[in-house]
């Protein structure tokens, strides 16, 4: 969502985030989790299991129609620029391949996310109202698995995706090694 209002609203970023509502967020963004998940010991399972399956829903929706809303936007400016640059210079062709390399590498985190987190999403609406059964139970605890699964999944993904980030990983690997 940041990336999408600082591309959204240009100049006017720095003054509609401003140092308190960042930190308001991000206080948010602590208290909600906490809260559902003591709500998890004291309430029913049902009623925790369909907060959880609205809250990642929302989040997963959210996140794809920023991404996409952002893609959209970047490549209607590219080729704006484009149209307005008669001669292609070597500053230009950088510029579009590191655009590119950006999207590149957001689309595929984009991705991972959602293949990790909606078969959890899927298989809890399926289950919510019925009484658990082995089966059951089991194809939750993979789809939760595929879920933390995710967490593993990024920093691979920033390694092979982001070249600053391949070259300070290699350069730990070394001194942790090599001392």
């Amino acid at each position: 969502m940041d990336r999408l209002l600082a591309l959204v609203l240009g100049l006017k970023y720095r003054q509609v985030l401003t140092l308190k509502r960042a930190c308001l967020i991000i206080i948010t963004f602590w208290v909600v989790p906490t809260i559902s998940s003591i709500m998890r010991l004291f309430w029913s399972s049902p009623i925790t299991l369909r907060y959880g399956v609205i809250v990642i829903s929302m989040c997963l929706v959210t996140t794809t129609l920023s991404y996409t809303k952002i893609f959209l936007t970047l490549r209607r400016h590219r080729s704006q620029v484009q149209d307005h640059v008669q001669q292609p210079n070597q500053a230009n062709q950088l510029n579009i391949a590191r655009y590119k390399k950006a999207v590149s590498t957001a689309l595929w985190l984009q991705f991972t996310l959602v293949i990790c987190y909606l078969p959890p999403v899927i298989s809890a609406t399926f289950f919510i109202d019925t009484k658990p059964s082995s089966s059951s139970i089991l194809a939750v605890s993979y789809a939760i698995t595929l879920a933390y699964l995710n967490s593993s999944l990024n920093p691979i993904l920033y390694c092979w995706k982001i070249d600053e980030v391949r070259q300070v990983v290699k350069d730990r690997i070394r001194q942790v090694f090599c001392c």
